[in-house]
């Protein structure tokens, strides 16, 4: 019974650090004005426009995404639930089941195990797909663009003569 206990905790444990990414939030472009001031407290220097990475907050997901980010938040919370907490607890009555306690534990444990692992896993990755396809689109919309240089040559007010544009 042991040995059973020991697998499906190490099994358990296995699947929740290793089965999704953790997202540590989103990035979102905001404008703020922020204030500089040296050691001695003498200047003052107040930065207009400055844009600044802050992480992406449930209000504004929400806000820009409505019900379709709550049903992502929804998915991917079950499925994590059913996934790390149902199916270890599942796999034991299954394990103690088959070991000493008889034929309808064992059902039960495989069934609950089954089906926990079933729903579970299908519901946290289609959160994490739709949630991370938020991201996407919420970074291209949003987000700072890239900056590219390159060299144009062509007619001045002056004449012909390159550019330099970025």
């Amino acid at each position: 019974m042991r040995r059973y206990l020991l697998f499906f905790a190490l099994l358990s444990l296995g699947l929740v650090t290793n089965a999704q990414r953790i997202n540590y939030g989103w990035p979102q472009e905001q404008e703020t004005n922020q204030i500089f001031v040296d050691p001695a407290g003498q200047n003052i220097t107040i930065g207009y426009g400055i844009n600044g990475w802050v992480p992406f907050s449930d209000a504004v997901g929400y806000s820009v995404y409505g019900s379709r980010y709550r049903k992502a938040k929804d998915n991917q919370g079950w499925g994590i639930f059913l996934s790390t907490l149902v199916a270890p607890l599942s796999g034991l009555l299954l394990a103690y089941g088959i070991d000493e306690g008889g034929f309808v534990p064992a059902v039960i444990g495989g069934v609950a195990l089954g089906g926990s692992l079933g729903a579970g896993i299908p519901l946290w990755t289609k959160g994490r797909k739709e949630l991370d396809w938020m991201l996407n689109d919420y970074s291209r919309r949003y987000g700072p663009k890239p900056t590219t240089a390159s060299v144009s040559f062509g007619p001045t007010k002056n004449g012909v003569g390159f550019a330099l544009n970025f």
